[in-house]
């Protein structure tokens, strides 16, 4: 009857709008992964400051395993954390700067997927090449072989959570004069379970435990920072646009 034809339609339009927005999603990745490969000269900075932190906390407390063995895991992601953190305030600065996103959050195109798409691709041009290279860094501070993949698995996760954080936190310093002051005092807080339940993945196979429990924790709040940052940081964009 005339009621299953509307209902159809309105099925095919249902799954035409879905198809419009991942096909949007996706754009925006390719758009924001094409822009910041230009330049390069961030990438290498990152990892070359993560490298730094690395070799030069071995140095500082002196040439002894045991000690090594104590702190290794925390320093990994202690420099993963201050290594990403100064790449979190050009997450939407430049964008902001010549005007696209005023474009964007007055056009009919969901602010929250462009802004889930920029903190996904962020996650890809910055973290993926930092855990890539981390079994060299879990060579250079003498972690055993069968921590790596669950070192590599942990810090994939906690990093995808630090660049939900780091995009909430660039869009409440929009405009602000010292805001690459203000972001790490901003998002740091925020940031401590997931360095807590990361480094703990690592310790519980170092003490014979299963990983899991700090694992699932970890994609816990992955998961909630997912939901809630696109919508958190929209809001917040669209109060600094409006000033």
């Amino acid at each position: 009857g005339l009621g299953d034809v509307y209902k159809r339609q309105y099925k095919h339009n249902m799954n035409n709008k879905e198809l419009n927005w991942i096909y949007l999603f996706i754009s925006h990745i390719k758009r924001d992964i094409l822009i910041n490969s230009r330049s390069l000269f961030d990438i290498v900075s990152i990892f070359g400051f993560m490298l730094l932190i690395i070799i030069l906390f071995p140095m500082g407390i002196g040439p002894i395993q045991e000690k090594l063995d104590i702190v290794s895991n925390a320093v990994l992601w202690i420099g993963l954390i201050i290594a990403i953190i100064p790449s979190l305030e050009k997450m939407i600065q430049r964008d902001y700067t010549n005007g696209w996103l005023d474009q964007i959050a007055t056009s009919p195109i969901p602010l929250e997927i462009v802004l889930l798409a920029k903190s996904i691709s962020h996650w890809i041009i910055v973290i993926i090449p930092l855990i890539i290279t981390s079994p060299i860094f879990a060579i250079l501070l003498g972690l055993e072989f069968n921590q790596i993949p669950w070192l590599i698995l942990s810090m994939s996760i906690g990093g995808l959570s630090i660049c939900f954080i780091g995009i909430i936190g660039a869009a409440l310093i929009l405009g602000a004069r010292r805001g690459n002051i203000l972001l790490p005092v901003i998002i740091l807080p925020l940031i401590i379970p997931i360095l807590i339940f990361g480094v703990g993945v690592n310790e519980a196979i170092k003490i014979g435990l299963s990983p899991l429990p700090n694992l699932f924790l970890l994609i816990a709040f992955s998961l909630i920072y997912l939901v809630i940052s696109p919508f958190i940081s929209a809001i917040l964009i669209r109060i600094a646009i409006s000033r």
